[in-house]
Order: structure tokens, then sequence, then C-alpha cells
């Protein structure tokens, strides 16, 4: 098929190229005697077509042609690699019945089909079914799913081999639809249902302190034991604690059992409520929960002195007592040189004893020089805080302060109604450790200076100040590291309605905001040049570990040039090597995939080049986790949703041998006939070029024949 001339004007200069053509053949020889006319005409016929095929290449014409190739549809197949399936319930007998349903599928003939085969638990990954641990500890379908979409390629179908119980993330249904093709599942496990006892949503702080108390809170189900004692078992360290007892009275209930136990020593406790096997209980997988907590000695000791009555003292005062990792101290200044609070009301002579002073409403206007100075020598001994307050002494703020507040005013500082914007160079900061709402600029109004504030040179800004939704360039939020201690100053007030606001996002936002950037200003700076911890010391399986790192140079700069490397050991596993990934500023992030329950103890090297620079060890805890023996009925009704709205077909385990025929039945056995359409421009074959050449040639051998060349 040719293209380009298809359009009336082409096909009209096609027309006079034709005549002219023919024109000038006869025109070139229409006086010419020496030849007898066969060979005038047939030279005139030679010349016209010489100069029309170079007339119509100039008209740039498109050849198209189609092809068919055959290829080997590819399928992807994903199988469900958590624990839940392993459960031997009913007629389905486990880890024997899953290897059996793999075969069963015949993903071995790639006669006509290609199949690529994922594992998926917590996320997707690649894998042969003969490889899969089936150990899996939690199923995110739907992220595994759209981990799908991403790495799929050309998929012409996909098989789903799970049980359909999902434990954590969203509904698989709208992530198998969004994939564009069709799904067939195959349901494997138990519908049966089961007389069971389990431990579950239990609640501790992970985190505790020397000659202080916790509560641990756990649910226990009861499914099928009515009119039954039951006895829940408190384990410490291996030794029973203490034992209670619930007393059932229906099928199938929901009962709370709280524990209260006392910390006197600092250490690891490792605690583990177990409720003892019933008679006729199907498993008792569920029966037990494992967990630790971090008991430590030292509390932080943190002065908080407001200079002004203001809702915010109050609120951030309540966080502080709330908290049983801080020993807090309250002063407020009442006018002259009085305080109420504290010792007596006297200003603490030495910071010896404090790990953070928090300064509320620092400078007060009416704050006489005096006083001001006794405050930042007290100040230039710790680790500090600043809040500023309707009352703060903004005109003077930088002198007040002697250059210790990271916030500095430039210029004349009108106040206003104003919203804070995390910057998005700062996001991977540990203060930063929690889920962010997604539009701060609707969080209830602050109030703070608008413009003319800048940051010391060594600063990082945090939140940056917004008005009317426009970003002003001045900072809400900084902090900087002065040799051992660190600063850090908030440049907004009514904090206090972020508290109040009926979103539980921005509550959020505002007690987890507050909370860590006490803890971080309240931690000194590490003598060495590596800073290196993971985000929390207790994580539950399934969960991926993360850890944070900064190096610095010999002269306290950040290190740009170095690199981390992290070594994990345990019992459970080999050795694991990592290299942390850099994020700017001398910062370091590293996340690891779940790892299973136990002790790991971690290496962090900070090298620069071949050569170590600092060196930091340290060990956190994976606690055991029950999720996939909570839920243990096979969730058919989904399955075959999903199976229908894609256009599959939905098949149970006793029937899998029966999905390749559906396969080839719905044409996806065979071999797939793709069409190509390949398009060339004519000027780009040779063949033309030699076609007027030969043209032309013959020509010149009739003018020779006749004795006219």
């Amino acid at each position: 098929m040719i293209s380009g001339f298809d359009s009336d004007l082409a096909i009209l200069l096609l027309a006079l190229a034709i005549l002219f053509s023919a024109f000038v053949g006869w025109w070139t020889y229409s006086g010419n005697t020496k030849l007898p006319p066969p060979a005038r005409w047939a030279a005139v016929s030679l010349r016209a077509l010489a100069l029309l095929l170079l007339l119509v290449l100039l008209f740039n014409p498109v050849y198209e042609f189609t092809d068919e190739r055959e290829h080997r549809q590819e399928i992807a197949v994903m199988l469900d690699n958590s624990r839940s399936v392993t459960i031997e319930k009913g007629s389905w007998q486990g880890e024997t019945d899953f290897r059996r349903v793999t075969e069963a599928l015949r993903l071995s003939d790639t006669s006509a089909v290609r199949y690529r085969t994922f594992g998926f638990d917590a996320d997707l990954f690649e894998s042969t079914p003969a490889e899969l641990s089936l150990t899996g500890s939690v199923t995110d379908m739907n992220r595994s799913l759209n981990s799908l979409n991403q790495v799929s390629g050309d998929m012409d179908a996909l098989i789903l081999v799970t049980d359909g119980i999902f434990n954590r993330g969203l509904d698989p249904t709208r992530a198998a639809e969004r994939l564009g093709v069709p799904v067939f599942t195959v349901a494997i496990g138990d519908t049966t249902q089961v007389r069971d006892v389990l431990v579950r949503n239990v609640i501790y702080n992970s985190t505790a302190f020397v000659n202080s108390t916790g509560l641990i809170r756990a649910e226990i189900l009861n499914d099928g034991f009515p009119d039954r004692s039951i006895e829940v078992q408190l384990y410490r360290n291996n030794s029973l604690e203490e034992v209670k007892t619930i007393q059932t009275t229906e099928d199938r209930s929901v009962h709370q059992v709280d524990f209260e136990v006392d910390y006197d020593e600092e250490r690891t406790e490792r605690f583990r409520i177990v409720i003892p096997e019933l008679e006729g209980e199907w498993t008792t997988a569920n029966n037990a929960y494992t967990f630790t907590v971090d008991v430590q000695d030292d509390q932080l000791r943190i002065l908080h002195i407001a200079f002004e009555v203001h809702p915010d003292v109050g609120a951030l005062r309540q966080l502080l007592l709330t908290d049983e990792s801080i020993r807090p101290a309250y002063m407020t200044w009442t006018g002259g040189s009085n305080f109420v609070g504290g010792n007596d009301g006297l200003l603490p002579a030495s910071a010896d004893t404090l790990d953070l002073l928090i300064l509320h409403g620092f400078p007060h206007r009416q704050l006489s020089a005096e006083l001001r100075q006794q405050v930042m020598s007290l100040a230039a001994q710790t680790n500090v805080v600043f809040f500023t307050l309707p009352g703060t002494d903004f005109e003077n703020l930088t002198a007040a302060t002697e250059n210790l507040a990271p916030i500095r005013r430039q210029g004349n500082t009108p106040v206003g109604p104003v919203s804070p914007s995390v910057n998005p160079a700062e996001q991977d900061h540990p203060i930063f450790d929690f889920e962010l709402p997604l539009n701060l600029s609707r969080g209830p109004e602050l109030r703070g200076p608008i413009r003319n504030y800048t940051s010391a040179a060594s600063a990082r800004d945090l939140i940056l100040t917004h008005f009317r939704n426009e970003p002003t360039g001045s900072p809400m939020l900084s902090l900087q590291q002065l040799g051992n201690y660190r600063v850090a100053m908030v440049n907004a007030w009514n904090w206090f309605r972020w508290q109040q606001s009926p979103s539980a996002e921005y509550r959020s936002f505002r007690a987890e905001l507050m909370n860590n950037l006490i803890k971080w200003a309240s931690t000194g700076v590490s003598d060495g040049l590596l800073e290196f911890a993971p985000s929390r010391n207790s994580f539950d399986e399934g969960e991926a570990i993360t850890f944070r790192a900064a190096v610095l140079t010999e002269t306290g700069l950040p290190d740009n040039e170095a690199s981390v490397q992290v070594r994990l050991r345990s019992e459970t596993i080999d050795t694991q090597e990592y290299i942390m990934r850099g994020i700017g500023n001398g910062r370091f992030r590293l996340e690891t995939r779940p790892l299973p329950a136990g002790t790991y103890t971690y290496e962090a090297t900070a090298l620069r080049g071949t050569r170590e620079l600092d060196r930091a060890e340290g060990s956190f805890t994976v606690n055991e986790s029950i999720l996939e023996f909570t839920d243990t009925i096979r969730r058919d009704e989904l399955l075959r949703f999903i199976a229908e709205s894609t256009g599959g077909a939905f098949v149970t385990h006793e029937e899998a041998a029966q999905l390749p025929q559906l396969l080839r039945d719905k044409g996806f056995g065979t071999f797939r006939t793709e069409t190509f359409t390949v398009a060339m421009r004519a000027h780009h074959s040779l063949w033309w070029f030699l076609l007027v050449i030969l043209l032309v040639g013959c020509e010149w051998t009739i003018r020779k024949v006749y004795s006219m060349a």
C-alpha cells in the first residue's frame, strides 16, 4: 500500500507531473530525424519515465505492508507465600496440598505459554514455586497487585493462587481490575468454621523506664467455647508473672485483659501472653503473643519556662506530662524577676541536670535585661528549644538570644495568619518519622511573623511559612547543632488549635511533631563522627526495618563523601550486609525487607574511601506475629468476584487441574498472533534510483547505437 497520494492536491500534482514528463520526453526528440520512429518513441518513453520517477519521489511516498508473527502468550502467576496457606484444616492439608496445586497448574509446560511466577506476602517478589518458603507473616494483596502492574509488561492473563485472606492494606478488587487482563483465581485453603481461641490486638509501650509501671492490654477472641473459664497467662523472661481468668457466656465473644507490670531494672524485658490449649481447639499457633519492652534508666529531664500565659503553654505541658520518658519541671514568669514553679520560683544555677530547656515566649517585651542574661546563661549550657508567642520581643530576638536562636530577624516583621509547609528537602529528617497530612494548609490557622526572617548558615529549615497559601521564604521550624548541643526554634503559635482540631490527622501531626522535636532536641550530639540507629528498638514481623545515619567530618561539618555499611546478625538468618542510601547533607537511610522474629545485632561502619571513620553497634528485636492465624476462613466470594469482574474464572484447589483447559477455552493456551504494520519511505530505498539510472542508461544506449551520443 502506498500513501502520500490521498489528497486532491496530491492527485492533481501527480497528473501535472505525468503531463510534464510526457511533454519533456516528446519535446526532447520532436525535431530528431536520425532515429527511426520505433527507436525515437522508445527514447521518448525512457526519458519521460525517468523524469516522472524523480518527480514522484519528490512527493515522499510511503510504502506500507503488514507482517504477522506468532508469539507465546505471557501469563503471570502470583502464589500466596503467607503462613495461612500452610494451616491444615478441613480438606486442606497445608503445604502438601499447596505443592500439589502448583504441580496441577502445569507451569512447566511452556510450549505455547510463557509463565512468569511471583510470590507475595507483604509485597510481590519473583520466585519459583519450589523456592517459596510459605512463611510470610502478613499479607497485603492490594500492594502486591499494584507492584505486579508496574513490572508485568505485556501480560495476557494472571493466575492468582491464594486463600483470599489479607490482613494488611486495602481490598484488592480495584487493583486487580486495573491490571486490565483476565484474572484466574485458584482458591486454596479451607472454608470450615472451627473452634478457636486467640490473642490479638496487644497494646503496650515498647519503651519503659526504671521505677515505673506499665500497662499491657490484650484482646482475647473466643470462637466456639461458650460457658468456659479461660486462663490468660503473662510470662516475663520465660517465668510466669501473672494469671488472669476470663469467663465466656456466648459462642463468640471478645474479652479485654489488662496486666500491670513494674520495671525496676534497665534491660530488655521479653513478654509472652499465653492461653493454654483448650480441648477441641483446632490450633494453638495463635494462642500466644510475644513482644519486648526496652527498659531504660535515663528519663529525659526537661525544664519548661513560660514567659506568657497562653493556651499553647498548657497544651505543650500536657504533652510532656503524658510521656513516661520525660521527667518535666515547669516555671512561669509572673513579672519582674518572679517565677512560680520549679525550685521555689528560682532559676537553676546550672543546667548540669537538664537534658533540654524549653523557652516559651522568650524574650518577652517586658523582660529586664538582667533576667534575659540569666536565662541565656542557662540556655548556653544545654539543649534548648525556643517557642514564640504574641508577647515575644521580635525586634530584639536575635540580640536577646545572643545569636543562639537559629531563626534571625532581617527587617520589619508583620504578624498575621500563617500555615506550615514541610520543606521537601528535609522530609527524611527523623523528626518527620510519622505519616504527614496530605495538605497542611488546610489545618487550623496559626499566627506568627509573615516574612523577613531567615535562618543561621548552619541551620536546617524543616518547616517553612506560608501566607495565604503562598510561600514567604521564612522558616517556621529551624534547628541546628552547636558543638555538642542542639538548638531549635518554632516561630509560630496557636498550636493548641491543632490539638483541638476535629481532624485526627491534624491532631496527630501536632502531637508527633512536638514529641519528635523534643526527643531530637533532648538527645546530646554523639562525640563520634557517626550517628546511627534503627527507627525503633522493636518491630513486628512483616514490618520493614528502617535505619538512619549521619556522618560528620573531623571539623564537625556534614560529610558528603562518606559511605555507611551495615551488617545485621541473628540466630535466625545469615549475616546480612547493606550499603545505606545517601540522602544529602551527610545523612543516610536504609530500609530492609521484613525480617523473621528474633533478636538482631547491628554493626554500622562509616567509610571515606577505604578509611574507616567511625563505628556504631547495637541491637533490636522483631516480635513474632500471629496475624496469619487470626483469620483462616478462605474468602471464596472475594476471589470469585475478582475473577468475574476481570473476565477470568474461579476454581477451587480441588479443580486446579482443570485450569489449563479453561485457559485454552478462553484463548490463552495457544500462540498469540501479532500483526505488524511496517512503513518505509520510497526515497530510503536505493532501488528507485537504480531504476532511474537504468532508464537513463537505456536511453543513452539507443542514442549510442544511432550515433547520437
